[in-house]
């Protein structure tokens, strides 16, 4: 797979987490337990894809 894509994939899939989590926050909606777990697994899941194709974007 593409280093960039990769990386773009990780970075839309943090950052949709992340929004989900701040609008949910600020509009006092509380998520289902299940969803805060999968969506935090995905996140856990991301941030090491985004480090990785980060540093081979870079060599």
């Amino acid at each position: 797979m593409n280093k960039k894509l990769l990386w773009t994939i990780s970075l839309f899939v943090i950052c949709c987490i992340t929004i989900i989590w701040t609008v949910c926050n600020f509009a006092g909606v509380n998520l289902p337990d299940t969803a805060v777990r999968i969506m935090g697994i995905l996140d856990l899941c991301a941030i090491p894809i985004l480090i990785y194709s980060s540093i081979n974007r870079k060599q």
